[in-house]
């Protein structure tokens, strides 16, 4: 018998006979998160987009209120910029530790965890007075942001199919951009108008009330399948051939119109059994925390992970260079309009997200139908080119504008729309 050629890790059947195949293959179960409907996918993923513009927003707010904090708790730029990377270090620590909890015990607990203790952190973040407390909310900060950071992929990968999930990382990426650009710009203008603790105690008000809104609405999408004679695949480890998928896809069709399967689908889980706190699985937990480390051995997961870190260090490289250098002379800005210069920056993520999430999406089934239907995850960096041209030329821009356009500073603003185009790099990655 002939052997069948085999793909590498994450290719799958993504067209048959012009017809968008759905992959991961969903269940018959009503309760598997893929077979929910669009209402109760959209109301899960809308508070999972809400909690991301507020926690983007707390991590990178206090960099526009460093002009007022160095007068009211004596720090100076050097501190503030410790704490920075204090809160990089949480960034870095908090998804190693909790994510392999998410993988064993549901996303739930995480997403309530990680919330109240970001909602705790703006709470006391509002009464410090140290330099002490200062280093230590950062830490927190950077801890809980990263678990959402990393398990809101998760998520998606749980409620969409793949030819769907370019779109949903890109209303990803826009509620990031907003918390990360628009939010501060909020944050500026209430500080120049109130104090910089207010800011603070609004956005604890705001984790507060989400922190209630998912321990009663938000509905676990980890799915534990029911023994019923079939197993879910989910398209990611998995060696297969274009002629293997199809034979499969033959039978999946057949087994889904069969009567076997509608007389022993399980019922709809209640409210109280899904609103549960744990969804527990009996794999070793160790085994969680080495399969970060095994994915590095694909190098298209290795370059996708350097990418985002450049896509961030670049953020992160902008947002203190603005508050430092237009807060000083000749520029003399005061928080409100070092917020305001956010704007541009989210005006080029706006666009680069939609570029990276429909044009991916789209890209990814026309190249499918020109691989004779199979889908390889290398197909979305095809559009990942001008991203990278113009995050380069952005950074050059803005450096060169910020250091000799004194009297044209917003003229920054463009410079900067072009810098953060990783909207679509992160979408892409």
């Amino acid at each position: 018998m002939e052997s069948e050629p085999s793909f590498p890790p994450g290719t799958s059947l993504l067209l048959s006979q012009s017809e968008i195949v759905l992959v991961p293959t969903p269940s018959q179960d009503p309760n598997d998160p893929l077979n929910w409907s669009k209402l109760r996918k959209s109301c899960n993923f809308i508070l999972v987009l809400a909690v991301t513009v507020a926690f983007f927003s707390a991590i990178v707010m206090q960099i526009v209120l460093w002009q007022q904090m160095i007068v009211d708790i004596n720090v100076t730029y050097d501190q503030l910029n410790y704490g920075v990377a204090v809160n990089a270090a949480g960034l870095a620590l908090g998804s190693f530790l909790f994510i392999p909890l998410a993988r064993k015990y549901g996303s739930r607990p995480c997403y309530i965890l990680s919330i109240g203790l970001m909602a705790a952190a703006a709470w006391w973040s509002g009464r410090m007075q140290t330099v002490g407390e200062m280093y230590v909310t950062n830490f927190l900060f950077g801890l809980a942001g990263s678990i959402n950071e990393t398990i809101s992929e998760i998520t998606i990968a749980d409620l969409f199919f793949v030819h769907q999930r370019g779109t949903a990382n890109g209303l990803y990426i826009i509620a990031v951009m907003l918390g990360q650009f628009v939010c501060p710009s909020v944050v500026g203008v209430q500080a120049a108008a109130q104090d910089w603790r207010w800011t603070y105690y609004t956005t604890a008000i705001a984790l507060t009330v989400l922190f209630f809104l998912f321990v009663f609405c938000f509905e676990e999408t980890k799915f534990i399948p029911v023994s019923v004679g079939e197993m879910r695949n989910d398209g990611s480890s998995q060696r297969v051939s274009s002629d293997c998928v199809k034979q499969d896809l033959t039978t999946q069709k057949q087994m889904r119109n069969s009567d076997v399967c509608s007389e022993t689908q399980p019922p709809k889980l209640s409210y109280q059994h899904r609103m549960r706190l744990v969804t527990r699985t009996e794999e070793p937990l160790w085994r969680n925390y080495l399969v970060p480390l095994k994915m590095f051995m694909f190098p298209h997961v290795l370059f996708a992970a350097l990418q985002v870190a450049s896509c961030i260090s670049f953020l992160i490289l902008l947002t203190t260079t603005i508050s430092m250098v237009f807060s000083a002379p000749p520029y003399n800005f005061n928080t409100d309009g070092v917020g305001l210069m956010s704007l541009g920056p989210f005006v080029g993520n706006m666009l680069g997200s939609l570029y990276g999430g429909l044009l991916g999406d789209w890209a990814v089934v026309k190249l499918a139908k020109r691989n004779k239907g199979v889908f390889e995850p290398e197909m979305r960096l095809y559009v990942l080119l001008l991203p990278a041209l113009l995050m380069g030329a952005g950074l050059v821009v803005f450096g060169i504008t910020a250091e000799r356009v004194r009297r044209l500073a917003y003229a920054d603003v463009w410079a900067i729309s072009l810098t953060v185009f990783p909207g679509h790099a992160l979408d892409l990655s």
